[in-house]
């Protein structure tokens, strides 16, 4: 069935006459006959049964109208969905984002940008740097905020900042009256770290490896706050970003510079809509400095 000729049935339905059918239409009556008749073919029954002149919904036609008045709906569901792609100051974007940076990337990013356009709409989610990568290979996200570099040949990320990384302790360790610390200073003491997956803990494990220790926490644990509040209840020491002073935690700088890289990241092998690209050139291109 054609979707000219579903439009010719609910009209026929509605008005009950030929001649005003095609009229409301704009169509000729041997128009409008030819495209019943193919109906009827399709359907192998009558589905207007003719009163002199008068045309009435028989009940396959009620089936059929029913239908169609579906059909339509989606139709249009799919216009409408097609129109908000094609513009980019409206519609829907979907940001993945290593958990970390909901507490200050994501809210500056987002503020930000539906200052420009106030009828863009977020869907926002957080986890560890596999799962966000993840949400981005399979097309539930839009773009991403990730670290490090994934080194993805179908992921295109575009560095934004660095975090400098610093060793987190207690106050009142021995180590936290120390201008800088090394590996060797750090051997002494139980370590706690994110989880395997989270781009903390690539960074991490990098860092260590470098320098030829194997990194091995007594704790492991999914979210950076977690982390910071082991490291303030004298639990363990760990690599954390470099954040504003937090009550109860010495930031130490490490003598070997470790940084961790924040970028933003899109899959080149899936269509983007256009809201989805002009939020990525914002943050490229127009967004101020990051710190």
């Amino acid at each position: 069935m054609r979707i000219d000729e579903i439009a010719h049935f609910r009209a026929l339905a509605a008005e009950g006459h030929l001649a005003l059918a095609a009229q409301s239409l704009g169509v000729s009556q041997s128009t409008l006959s030819r495209s019943l008749a193919r109906l009827e073919a399709e359907a192998g029954v009558e589905l207007l049964d003719r009163r002199r002149g008068h045309l009435e919904l028989n009940q396959y036609g009620e089936i059929l109208l029913a239908h169609a008045a579906r059909a339509e709906l989606e139709l249009e569901n799919a216009r409408a969905r097609i129109a908000a792609l094609r513009d980019p100051s409206a519609g829907i974007v979907s940001v993945a984002y290593v958990s970390s940076f909901g507490g200050w990337l994501i809210p500056r990013v987002v503020s930000e940008y539906r200052a420009l356009f106030p009828d863009i709409r977020f869907v926002l989610r957080g986890g560890t740097a596999d799962t966000v990568l993840d949400a981005l290979r399979e097309g539930s996200a839009d773009v991403a905020f990730l670290s490090p570099d994934p080194r993805d040949p179908g992921i295109d990320w575009h560095p934004l900042t660095a975090e400098r990384l610093v060793l987190g302790v207690p106050v009142g360790h021995p180590l936290a009256g120390r201008e800088r610390v090394t590996v060797d200073d750090l051997t002494p003491y139980e370590l706690v770290s994110l989880r395997p997956g989270s781009g903390l803990r690539h960074i991490a494990d990098a860092y260590f490896s470098a320098h030829g220790v194997v990194m091995a926490p007594v704790i492991e644990v999914t979210e950076l706050a977690t982390l910071r509040a082991l490291v303030r209840d004298g639990v363990g020491v760990a690599l954390i970003p470099d954040t504003p002073a937090e009550a109860g935690i010495v930031a130490v700088p490490l003598a070997d510079e470790a940084t961790r890289v924040v970028g933003l990241a899109r899959n080149t092998a899936r269509s983007e809509s256009a809201a989805a690209a002009q939020f990525a050139r914002f943050v490229r291109e127009e967004l101020g400095p990051l710190e």
